[in-house]
């Protein structure tokens, strides 16, 4: 089972070495990016970057987006280190995150999406319930809802 930890100055290091392998290096970007992006929103409190934890092992990255007024969550980036693929912690981070949002009254739905070419994380995000909803042609990314409402 999977936890969520805040990224520290013990941990900081390690989630900048995380990386996914070479064919899916161009479905996410890499960490340091993800959390230069956090220090440039940071004044909004909206934006919240976890390094995703088995047991005491550092697995994945994860980096959600808060939006009440939209009340929407979103999975901004979401990552599984390569050593570690394979083994359903990409599905465990997205099905940690359905729950948060749903135990959290102020919204309505989790948005996540997905680089056109990324199968993996189309066919996930399609068997946990989340409906394509839109493209964002900038990005070459489609956009997938989930309704969380209780």
């Amino acid at each position: 089972m999977i936890v969520l930890k805040e990224i520290t100055e013990d941990n900081f290091h390690e989630v900048i070495r995380l990386k996914v392998g070479e064919a899916q290096a161009k479905f996410v970007a890499p960490n340091v990016k993800s959390l230069a992006e956090c220090w440039l929103y940071r004044d909004n409190g909206d934006v919240f970057p976890y390094a995703v934890y088995d047991k005491e092992e550092m697995v994945g990255f994860l980096l959600l987006d808060l939006d009440e007024e939209k009340r929407e969550y979103m999975i901004w980036r979401m990552m599984v280190d390569e050593k570690f693929q394979g083994r359903g912690y990409g599905r465990q981070i997205v099905e940690h995150v359905i729950e948060r949002a749903k135990g959290d009254a102020g919204y309505d739905s989790l948005i996540a999406d997905y680089v056109m070419g990324n199968e993996a994380m189309k066919k996930l995000l399609g068997t946990l319930g989340f409906e394509e909803t839109g493209f964002e042609e900038d990005v070459d990314e489609v956009v997938m809802t989930l309704d969380v409402q209780n």
